[in-house]
């Protein structure tokens, strides 16, 4: 694969736009980018719809789910409210126990998913019972519910608790809604607990149908979940309040983003909101797979028909430029020589400079690494003033082999860069690979083990420096060269002999240019 990819490198360089072929090829290429350009358009306009339409349904599940769960909250706090109002009256306290049930605990039996409504005194034992006359024995000090109401000292109003598991309905998931009794006095005197069964919350969910992998949740302002629809890993009651996601949500009212959930992996679509003033929050999460399930069918079927045609436009043009190319092969072989340098038998600059347009292109359109090696003779011009050009010319050759037998693989590019400095273009290479190439460059020159009478080690060596980086959209490739000549400066200052590697990223060095060499 790689050579082929430097075949092809090597028919690119040598591109003659003044011949026929090429001409005639310039015209195909044009035009399928322009027929790709069509594509790509249709493509995108259908991808910025479905993200159009994936937000605005995540907005108005969110908004949809937030009203019922605002009325049925509402629903649950009348019943509290209810038996508060009615054990605040002395004449229905006055009434028979069977009789004052009915009347405190009436609202109750309209509110679907509630379990039962008790009232608390103020050792937390239970008192009154909507399902039970005389009530059931038990006490709950030691719920969290009762003990916020116990401890603040004052009416903090409705209390929505933490998930528990309701000791009177068989350990069923539930959340308490509470309120306090006060005393004529202003003292503690007990609670209002109504019992909501998370199961219920649930299945209001699971009735919403969003897809296998899409989530709508429930939590608590703190981040404690309260309900969930989506099955595998139960989150009840596990607190998200340290989780990237919910810190973007938990000062903001309302919104959409889309991110990957911890929990679970998945990428979604979110929307949330606030529900009403309750200290309750609602998400929704569409799955990305599925919601971009339509878009991926249309973006194959446009792919299928562009290859199909581009496929047969490519034939016909082949066919009618294979004997014209033939008659180009003599000139594009001259053509190649204008891009090597005649001493070094190494690509020159201009050689060097459209391999490097090249493999930055595809860089980029790959998104793998692109790494810098620029080498240059260490006093060079010493050696030249003591020795002679013509020696200089040898070693400078010498130096060049031994360059080019670091960089083996066909799609490595070493080039005379200018002078007596060297570079290499290495594709597909992340800093590590680089580093190597560069200490066996240093190593190859040590071995040539040339005389330098002028030079502190005795022998002709070379200064290394060595830079990596990702053909970014916010990267411009000048970046990496700049950045492979600080190194350079900096092993030159350091001592010679030596390599040295960049230590800014061609990102940063764009935003902070002054960083170089610090």
């Amino acid at each position: 694969m790689a050579a082929e990819r430097h075949q092809g490198r090597k028919a690119l360089l040598n591109w003659r736009p003044a011949a026929t072929p090429s001409r005639v090829w310039a015209v195909t290429a044009i035009g399928l980018v322009v027929m790709l350009a069509f594509f790509v358009a249709i493509g995108r306009d259908f991808y910025r719809s479905t993200l159009e339409l994936t937000d605005q349904q995540a907005r108005n599940v969110a908004t949809l789910v937030e009203q019922e769960i605002a009325r049925d909250i509402e629903l649950y706090h009348l019943s509290v409210q209810a038996v508060l109002d009615g054990i605040a009256d002395p004449e229905v306290m006055a009434e028979p126990p069977r009789l004052r049930q009915i009347t405190l605990f009436d609202r109750s039996t309209t509110a679907q998913g509630i379990g039962a409504l008790v009232v608390l005194d103020a050792d937390g034992s239970i008192v009154l019972d909507s399902l039970s006359s005389p009530v059931r024995p038990g006490n709950f000090a030691d719920r969290e519910y009762f003990r916020m109401h116990r401890d603040a000292g004052y009416d903090i109003g409705l209390y929505i608790s933490k998930p528990f598991q309701a000791r009177l309905q068989g350990n069923i998931w539930s959340i308490s809604l509470s309120r306090r009794i006060t005393r004529p006095d202003g003292s503690f005197g007990g609670i209002v607990s109504g019992t909501v069964k998370l199961d219920y919350i649930r299945q209001r969910f699971a009735n919403v149908h969003l897809g296998a992998n899409s989530v709508i949740t429930l939590l608590r302002d703190d981040g404690i979940v309260l309900a969930r629809n989506l099955g595998g890993e139960d989150l009840t009651g596990r607190s998200l309040g340290t989780a990237p996601l919910f810190l973007y949500i938990r000062n903001r009212i309302s919104g959409t983003f889309r991110a990957t959930a911890q929990t679970d992996g998945v990428s979604r679509f979110y929307a949330f909101t606030r529900v009403g003033s309750l200290p309750l929050i609602v998400t929704v999460g569409l799955s990305e797979a599925e919601v971009f399930a339509a878009w991926w069918d249309k973006i194959t079927m446009l792919s299928v028909v562009y290859l199909l045609m581009a496929v047969s436009i490519l034939a016909l043009v082949g066919l009618f430029t294979s004997e014209l190319r033939r008659r180009e092969t003599a000139e594009l072989a001259q053509a190649a020589l204008a891009r090597q340098d005649n001493l070094t038998g190494l690509a020159n600059r201009r050689g060097f400079s459209e391999a490097f347009d090249s493999e930055w292109q595809r860089a980029a359109r790959e998104r793998g690494p692109l790494s810098l090696v620029m080498i240059d003779i260490d006093h060079f011009k010493r050696f030249n003033d003591s020795l002679g050009h013509l020696e200089g010319d040898r070693v400078l050759a010498s130096v060049a082999a031994a360059v080019r037998r670091a960089a083996q693989r066909p799609a490595d590019l070493a080039a005379r860069y200018g002078g007596e400095e060297l570079a290499v273009l290495l594709p597909d290479t992340d800093a590590k690979g680089a580093r190597r190439i560069a200490e066996m460059i240093l190593m190859n020159v040590r071995r040539l083990d040339e005389p330098h009478p002028l030079s502190d080690y005795g022998i002709v060596t070379v200064s290394v420096g060595v830079a990596t980086t990702l053909a970014l959209s916010n990267v411009e490739q000048s970046s990496l060269i700049t950045l492979a000549d600080a190194a350079l400066y900096v092993a030159k200052q350091s001592g010679r002999n030596q390599v040295r590697e960049s230590n800014v990223s061609a990102a940063d060095f764009n935003r902070q240019p002054m960083r170089i060499g610090a």
